[in-house]
């Protein structure tokens, strides 16, 4: 493939082996933001781009700090956070294998964190312009996807602004859902694997407050809880969604 301008060599990062069932690493053909590129390029795009190793909960690795760059989740989950007025932290959005994010532009990194065991590939600014110059449909694709990031944030803002703790989770969970749920008989189930105290950075509250609320949605049948892992009953689902319908504007 003649780029037009040049893609780092690879890396001596190494994913550690895959244990307790791990998800393996995504490849760029199964990526959507590569979607409709020839085969041939593809693979060696593959070889040409470093893969950073990024252990859960460790510190961010200094490849992925830098300026100008867009970040390809191959790998884990990363959770992105935004820093309040009053100087809290809230998990905005969470990022698995195929996601973006980016400091492309004036854009400053965002606060990010790894929940499982991840892996990235960096991609400098030169090298996505030589793609997209060669391949437009993956800016369109890449300018979605980080449309789908800002609308993310906007509804965090507007979620965390519920006075009630039990509310905002209440719409945390179906938010998330309709992103990750797997759905299953019983309803629609959520394997995040997050602590207590994460679902309080995902609505902005105290670790107590938010299992509190937890508490009260499983009391009134609106969640059940095995483990780390939540299921919405597909009653409740729809009574959601039938909900939001109705405060729809006309067309």
């Amino acid at each position: 493939m003649a780029t037009t301008a040049p893609i780092p060599t690879p890396s001596i990062s190494r994913l550690a082996p895959r244990r307790n069932g791990a998800r393996a690493r995504l490849s760029l053909a199964k990526m959507d933001l590569f979607a409709g590129l020839p085969e041939r390029d593809l693979s060696i795009l593959e070889a040409r781009l470093s893969i950073v190793f990024w252990p859960r909960a460790a510190e961010i690795p200094a490849p992925l700090t830098r300026a100008g760059h867009l970040f390809l989740v191959r790998q884990g989950r990363i959770a992105l956070f935004e820093r309040t007025a009053p100087g809290h932290e809230i998990m905005v959005t969470l990022l698995e294998a195929g996601a973006v994010f980016s400091t492309l532009g004036n854009a400053r990194l965002p606060s990010v964190s790894a929940l499982d065991t991840s892996a990235v590939s960096p991609l400098p600014a030169a090298a996505l312009e030589g793609l997209i110059a060669r391949y437009p449909r993956l800016g369109a694709t890449l300018a979605g996807m980080l449309s789908d990031l800002a609308q993310m944030l906007g509804e965090t803002v507007a979620l965390v602004s519920e006075m009630k703790v039990e509310d905002r989770l209440r719409a945390r969970l179906h938010q998330l859902a309709e992103r990750f749920g797997v759905a299953t008989p019983e309803g629609v189930r959520l394997a995040l694997d997050l602590t207590h105290a994460q679902w309080a950075s995902l609505v902005g509250a105290s670790r107590e407050a938010v299992t509190t609320a937890f508490g009260k949605l499983r009391a009134h049948g609106a969640i059940c809880v095995d483990g780390r892992c939540i299921t919405i009953s597909w009653d409740v689902v729809r009574e959601r969604e039938a909900s939001h319908e109705e405060i729809e504007p006309a067309a």
